[in-house]
C-alpha cells in the first residue's frame, strides 16, 4: 500500500452509511423536533447519518432546501444530497 492511499476511519464510515438504508424519514409533517431529535440522535450515536426525505414533505419545498435547514438546525456538515437522500455528519 503507497503512503497516503489509506482511507480514514471518518471517511470509511461515510461510505457505510452510504450503502445502508436511511435511518430516518422526513414525510409530510417536515422537519418537527421529532425528526430533528431523531437525526441528532443517530448523529451522537454513528457520527454519520443517512435521511430519506419523501415526497410529501416537498410540496412546498425541495430536498436542497430541506438538506440545507437539516444541517443548519442541527449545527452539522451536509455530506451530500443524492436524489431523495441527505448524508450529514457530525
Amino acid at each position: 500500500m503507497w503512503l497516503g492511499d489509506e482511507e480514514t476511519l471518518q471517511e470509511k464510515e461515510v461510505k457505510r452509511v452510504l450503502r445502508e438504508p436511511a435511518k430516518v424519514r422526513v414525510g409530510k409533517s417536515g422537519l418537527s423536533e421529532g425528526v430533528i431529535s431523531e437525526i441528532r440522535r443517530h448523529l451522537e450515536k454513528e457520527g454519520v447519518v443517512k435521511v430519506k426525505v419523501l415526497k410529501t414533505a416537498l410540496r412546498e419545498t425541495d430536498v436542497n432546501e430541506v438538506a440545507t435547514e437539516t444541517a443548519k438546525k442541527l449545527n452539522a456538515e451536509l455530506v451530500d444530497v443524492e436524489r431523495a437522500y441527505l448524508h450529514i455528519k457530525a
